[in-house]
C-alpha cells in the first residue's frame, strides 16, 4: 500500500503542498522516485474561501475495480473548480427544486437527489480533470527543470541558438553556461581577466588576452580636390589609431594533432570575444605551446607538423 509504503500523512506536511499542486506532484514523484502519473486521481473540490487560498487540500489512497482485479490510485484533492463547476448549472440542476405542492420530505429528499447528482457529475468528469492535471503538469515541470528535461532543454538551446546567431561549434550544456553569462554581458565589457575565465569555463582551455596597437601602414585619408590630405600637409608615415586592437593567444599544453580543432577553436574564440568588444576592435587569435616539445627531426617534417615558439 502507498500509505505504508511512503508514510503519505508526511508527505502531506512537506512544505511543497504550499505550493501549487503540479509543483507538490512533481515534488512528490521526486521524494517517490516512482512514475505516479498512471495511478493519478484528481478531485476537484471547487473552490472554497475556507481553503485560504490552499491549493492542495488532502491526499489520499483509494482502490478501484480495474478489469477484474483492484488498482490503488494516489488521489490528489484540490481546493480547484472541476470542469463540472465550470459549466451552467441549469445543464444539471433544475433552477428550483422545490414548489409549494411539495412537503418537508419531498423538499428535503429532492435536496439530497440534487446533492447526489453533483457526485455524479464530479466523478463524471474526473477523468478529464485528472488529464488536464496532467498536461498543466507537464508545463510546469518545464518551467522548473528546463535544463534538464529534455523538451524544455531543446527549446532553450533553439532560443539560445537564434539569440546568439553565430556558428559556434560547442557541446549544449558549454553553450547553455555562455548564454546564461552573455545575458549579463554589461559585466564582462572588455574586462580581460573576467573574458579569459569565461573562454575557459566554456572552450576548456586557458587564454591570454591582451591590447594591441593599431597601426595604418597606408594613409587612410581620402583626396580633398587638387590635394591628397595627409600627404600635401606633411602627415607622413604610419599612424596609430586611438582605439587598440586585441589579440588573444590560445595556451596549448601539448601540440594538437588535428589542426581543423585548432581552427574551430579559433573561430570560437572570435565568436565569443565578438558579444565582449567593442565591435571597432579587430580581433586576432595566435597560439602558444607552454609545454616541452621534444622531437627527432628524422620523425617529423620542420616547419609542418612541429611548432616553432
Amino acid at each position: 500500500m502507498l500509505e505504508e509504503e511512503f508514510d503519505i500523512d508526511s508527505l502531506k506536511r512537506n512544505e511543497t503542498a504550499n505550493f501549487v499542486a503540479e509543483v507538490f506532484y512533481e515534488e512528490l514523484k521526486f521524494i517517490l522516485n516512482k512514475d505516479l502519473d498512471q495511478i493519478l486521481i484528481v478531485e476537484n473540490s471547487g473552490m472554497n474561501s475556507r481553503a485560504l487560498s490552499k491549493d492542495i487540500l488532502d491526499v489520499t489512497t483509494l482502490y478501484k475495480s480495474i478489469t477484474n482485479k483492484y488498482k490503488e490510485f494516489l488521489v490528489l484533492h484540490l481546493s480547484r473548480n472541476s470542469i463540472y463547476h465550470q459549466l451552467p448549472e441549469i445543464l444539471f440542476h433544475p433552477l428550483v427544486i422545490s414548489n409549494p405542492s411539495m412537503s418537508n420530505k419531498e423538499v428535503v429528499e429532492a435536496i439530497k437527489e440534487n446533492k447526489r447528482r453533483e457526485i455524479r457529475n464530479l466523478n463524471f468528469f474526473q477523468p478529464f480533470d485528472t488529464d488536464l492535471f496532467n498536461e498543466s503538469s507537464k508545463i510546469v515541470n518545464r518551467h522548473l527543470n528546463f535544463l534538464t528535461d529534455d523538451n524544455a532543454s531543446q527549446n532553450l538551446f533553439t532560443i539560445a541558438q537564434k539569440i546568439l546567431d553565430t556558428n559556434l561549434e560547442i557541446p549544449k550544456p558549454k553553450l547553455f553556461k555562455l548564454f546564461f553569462k552573455l545575458c549579463s554581458s554589461e559585466q564582462l565589457k572588455e574586462n580581460l581577466p573576467v573574458i579569459e575565465d569565461l573562454i575557459y569555463d566554456v572552450l576548456d582551455f586557458k587564454i591570454e588576452l591582451k591590447y594591441t596597437p593599431k597601426i595604418f601602414n597606408q594613409i587612410p585619408y581620402n583626396n580633398l580636390g587638387n590635394s591628397l590630405l595627409g600627404i600635401d600637409f606633411g602627415l607622413h608615415g604610419k599612424v596609430k589609431s586611438e582605439v587598440d586592437d586585441i589579440t588573444a593567444c590560445i595556451l596549448l599544453e601539448k601540440p594538437i594533432d588535428d589542426y581543423n580543432k585548432l581552427l574551430k577553436n579559433i573561430d570560437n574564440v572570435k565568436a565569443i570575444l565578438s558579444f565582449l568588444i567593442i565591435s571597432n576592435r579587430e580581433i586576432f587569435v595566435t597560439y602558444h605551446l607552454t609545454g616541452k616539445l621534444d622531437f627527432v627531426l628524422n620523425n617529423k617534417y620542420l616547419g609542418y607538423d612541429s611548432y616553432l615558439n
